[in-house]
């Protein structure tokens, strides 16, 4: 009588066997009126064929979502870059300063959803009272050190930083972004705040961020611009 580890030997021969002559059951039709699978009581196949055409089927299944989950990233994607480029046609065309802050706010709602933003500056912007003149201190919260060069992503902000910038809203906000604009007559940046604790996650993608800075900087550059 076969030990244990013996009859686990000869199963591992039997199944290197089979993958190796994939199809040697095809001819072996008297086994295969007697080998069965059993139910395993998650809905399994009773039957070799029934079984691997469920293995199939859940094969196809995951490829199907797999290719879903790439098309609806590239769709993401091409919609974002026609947002991106709208807003550079826009802000082309805007005539003053005012204009320029205005069709940037209406652009991050609109086309990149975004929830709350605030718009910060190192100094008073004249002409612009939308951006909130900061202290040394809360710039040095929102960067966390870091240069005011890149987009970041994943900040945090203290309570008392958070109803400075958005109000009663700041409460409620669980992540947090930076567009930095580090312009020739500007030193600030637009801050991104969203109740999704994954939306502007540490790990989030900054490019999209830094494309947008680049342009709203050009944008406000050309307009502060003395005459």
């Amino acid at each position: 009588m076969a030990t244990e580890p013996e009859l686990e030997t000869q199963a591992d021969q039997v199944l290197a066997y089979l993958r190796r002559h994939p199809q040697f059951l095809w001819d072996q039709e008297d086994l295969l009126l007697t080998l069965t699978l059993p139910h395993v009581g998650r809905g399994s196949a009773s039957s070799l064929l029934e079984r691997q055409a469920q293995v199939l089927r859940e094969e196809n299944l995951r490829l199907q979502q797999r290719i879903s989950a790439l098309l609806g990233a590239a769709q993401q994607n091409a919609a974002l870059g026609l947002h991106l480029s709208d807003l550079a046609t826009e802000l082309l065309q805007t005539p003053d300063c005012t204009t320029t802050v205005n069709t940037v706010i209406t652009r991050l709602r609109e086309g990149f959803q975004v929830e709350e933003m605030a718009l910060i500056a190192r100094a008073p912007v004249a002409g612009l009272p939308q951006f909130l003149p900061l202290e040394q201190a809360d710039f040095q919260e929102i960067l966390n050190g870091l240069p005011l060069l890149r987009a970041a992503t994943g900040l945090t902000l203290s309570p008392t930083l958070r109803s400075t910038l958005f109000g009663a809203a700041g409460a409620g906000l669980a992540s947090f972004a930076l567009i930095p604009l580090a312009g020739q007559h500007l030193q600030g940046g637009i801050l991104l705040g969203s109740q999704h604790p994954d939306r502007y996650a540490e790990d989030a993608g900054a490019d999209l961020l830094d494309q947008i800075a680049r342009l709203v900087t050009a944008a406000l550059d050309r307009c502060l611009a003395p005459c």
